[in-house]
């Protein structure tokens, strides 16, 4: 399970975050991990967004069972790889727990299952703008 969180800032109104769960993975519970999320947070009374599907992205590779000879016997494989997006919208202190709770406990995610939490904090329109006009 590898988590990075990168905070930029938005223009809305202050004293919320939104936190956005980016899960991918190869595994086939990477949907129900998706759904578990977005049924925790609705029942911590969170709003929420998603579970999002994201495109699906195929890896295909082409290997010769013989090293030297018969061109003409190969394997195929595949690997797909399926991405999921759930967002969450709450107070400071909401998100920051929640996401910790995601982080540690909810559900035991599969070794195949990636999740990259992107946290996005608002700020009030006057520290960006003062109001004067420039021209």
């Amino acid at each position: 399970m590898s988590s990075a969180a990168a905070i930029t800032q938005t223009v809305v109104g202050a004293g919320r975050k939104i936190v956005s769960f980016q899960l991918q993975g190869i595994d086939r519970s990477l949907p129900y991990i998706a759904k578990r999320i977005a049924w925790a947070a609705k029942m911590a009374g969170i709003n929420t967004s998603g579970p999002s599907t994201l495109p699906t992205t195929y890896k295909q590779y082409t290997i010769n069972k013989s090293p030297h000879v018969d061109k003409r016997s190969r394997d195929q494989y595949e690997i797909r790889v399926m991405r999921r997006v759930v967002q969450i919208d709450a107070p400071l202190e909401v998100a920051d727990k929640f996401a910790k709770f995601v982080e540690t406990k909810l559900p035991p995610m599969a070794s195949t299952v990636d999740i990259k939490i992107v946290e996005k904090r608002y700020v009030p329109a006057e520290e960006l703008y003062s109001g004067k006009r420039v021209a």
